[in-house]
């Protein structure tokens, strides 16, 4: 087989495998939020990300679909404006305590359905598994910091 056709095949069973885990997840909150808000959610409760300049990068959408998305969350009492006393131009946010509530529980759902399947497979093929994931990452953060330069 090519390292094409390999390549190929990874990538659809990737992207076969990552709709069955976002239908499941999905299933979960009855299309209460959105999977963009849900991401947003998770930026900014897990990965400090707060302005809406840094957090459209992230999801490669326009500051104003994140404006959007935040005040749909923000009337959800998800999120919350944190006043910002250095800059008043810049309004970072963060989550609300049902906000906090909701990605806890979003956590341990997408846990239980990780965990439901990958403790299927065998223990020597999962540290593979995850090796091959992580060398994955790690290249693509090389290629990312290298396209900044």
């Amino acid at each position: 087989m090519k390292i094409e056709d390999t390549v190929l095949e990874i990538e659809q069973l990737v992207v076969d495998v990552m709709m069955m885990i976002q239908h499941e997840f999905g299933t979960e909150y009855d299309n209460r939020l959105s999977s963009n808000q849900q991401v947003l959610l998770y930026l900014i409760g897990r990965h400090e990300v707060k302005y809406v300049k840094d957090l459209s990068h992230h999801l490669n959408v326009s500051p104003s679909a994140v404006s959007q998305m935040l005040s749909k969350l923000e009337q959800m009492e998800l999120v919350k404006r944190k006043p910002n006393e250095e800059n008043r131009r810049t309004v970072p946010f963060e989550l609300d305590d049902e906000g906090i509530v909701l990605l806890e529980h979003m956590e341990r759902t997408r846990q239980t359905i990780m965990t439901k399947y990958l403790t299927k497979i065998p223990e020597d093929d999962l540290a593979h598994f995850r090796d091959v994931y992580k060398k994955l990452r790690d290249i693509m953060l090389e290629e990312k910091e290298g396209s900044k330069e």
